[in-house]
């Protein structure tokens, strides 16, 4: 922890989390620890979260039979007649 001089100010936006960190630190606790302890217990973000939502999407449609998926041109075949009509 920094010597409390060179700490940047900490601007609290909200007044429910200004309200919620005054009765957390009325117990002679500082407001950078309480939120240091609030940010120990969140999640580590995740690193590349677009590729493992990926991955993750991939795994599903493997388990998928995408023969029976028909492409557009062959629903318009079953749908529609030569003029364009809705059978």
């Amino acid at each position: 922890m920094q010597p409390r001089r060179k700490q940047p100010p900490i601007t609290i936006r909200s007044e429910r989390a200004l309200k919620r960190l005054r009765i957390l630190t009325s117990g002679g606790r500082s407001q950078a620890e309480v939120i240091e302890e609030a940010l120990d217990r969140m999640p580590e973000p995740v690193q590349n979260a677009i590729e493992q939502r990926r991955a993750e999407i991939e795994a599903i449609l493997d388990r998928v039979d995408r023969t029976t998926i028909m492409s557009m041109k062959e629903f318009d075949a079953l749908e529609y007649d030569e003029a364009g009509m809705p059978r």
